[in-house]
């Protein structure tokens, strides 16, 4: 009997003691730095359906934007010209439309062919991506790095030499 005892503790330490080394390896998943970006599906100017996870293994800079935002239009050229420098290192730039932001469905589009966007573009139509990643502010942009972290998160406009300050180290 007590070794039946005995046993039963120490499989139930066990135990215990495993679950508490998974877990503790687990981050959290969320939308502040030290969380993994959490991933999402949704449509794209280029067409179709797409997930933020096949960017897996890369850099990631994800800029939020509307196409009334003054700050937004200022910063899209400064991460176009990120994107053609550092791509070969390893750096994605994708953005994400805040639709539920818009004044019209048709400014987002409008606004990609003005600007000659280049980029990656998810339409958040209903507001799904806005809600996970707590936005605010326009724009706002994370930095991620290839493990899915979020090393930044930078409410406001930002430039191309603040960017890159903070890629170097995680490519």
């Amino acid at each position: 009997m007590k070794r039946k005892r005995t046993f039963l503790v120490l499989a139930i330490a066990c135990i215990l003691a495993v679950v508490t080394v998974v877990t503790m390896d687990r981050q959290e998943v969320g939308n502040e730095v030290g969380m993994v970006a959490e991933d999402f599906e949704l449509p794209t100017y280029q067409g179709g359906q797409e997930s933020f996870n096949q960017y897996e293994g890369q850099v990631v800079i994800l800029n939020m934007w509307a196409s009334w935002c003054e700050p937004c239009r200022d910063e899209m050229p400064d991460f176009m010209e990120l994107q053609q420098d550092y791509h070969q290192e390893g750096l994605d730039i994708v953005t994400v439309n805040m639709q539920t932001y818009e004044r019209t469905l048709n400014d987002a589009p409008e606004f990609i062919e003005e600007m000659n966007l280049t980029l990656p573009v998810f339409f958040d139509a209903d507001g799904l991506v806005s809600d996970r990643y707590g936005i605010r502010v326009l724009p706002t942009t994370f930095v991620i790095d290839r493990e899915g972290v979020i090393a930044h998160v930078i409410p406001g406009e930002v430039n191309y030499e603040r960017l890159e300050e903070l890629i170097k180290p995680l490519l």
